[in-house]
């Protein structure tokens, strides 16, 4: 796996010459036998002491040194595996925050709804009143038609 370029950490690195890097992207060219970091594969700069990219130890004493107090992982890994905590949490606030705002668009829906079906139930009051008065007026009629038809016959 070619590591990517410490300049603008394209992945399109190619070896010009034994010791030389070359950058597909940027055009920048690395000198020198690179330091790769071995947990990472970021190329850093001769000398470092850590990775730029995870913090991992770049010298094999350095290396052997963060074993001791903590075997078996990577510091990179230690650092994420600390991380993860502060995301899950973050996570969990975030679907929180987004079912509480779930909950009220329900709840104003509901109210609209509910509003709605009031005003409806209103209107069909107003309509059956106004038919149950025509019908009333109707049939006062038709009594008073058959009363003067029964007056007029006598």
């Amino acid at each position: 796996m070619m590591p990517a370029c410490p300049a603008c950490t394209a992945p399109d690195l190619v070896r010009g010459s034994k010791f030389a890097l070359q950058c597909n992207y940027c055009r920048s060219t690395f000198s020198g036998k690179p330091l790769i970091c071995p947990a990472c594969g970021w190329i850093n700069t001769l000398g470092a002491d850590l990775c730029q990219d995870c913090a991992e130890p770049m010298n094999v004493v350095s290396q052997v040194i963060s074993r001791k107090n903590q075997p078996g992982t990577p510091q990179w890994l230690q650092r994420v595996q600390n991380q993860a905590s502060g995301i899950k949490s973050d996570e969990e606030e975030a679907s929180r925050k987004r079912f509480e705002l779930l909950e009220g668009i329900d709840r104003r829906r509901k109210e609209a709804q509910r509003t709605e079906m009031e005003l409806q139930r209103q209107s069909d009051k107003k309509i059956f009143l106004g038919v149950f008065i025509i019908f009333v007026v109707v049939v006062m009629i038709l009594l008073v038609l058959v009363f003067f038809q029964g007056q007029s016959s006598v």
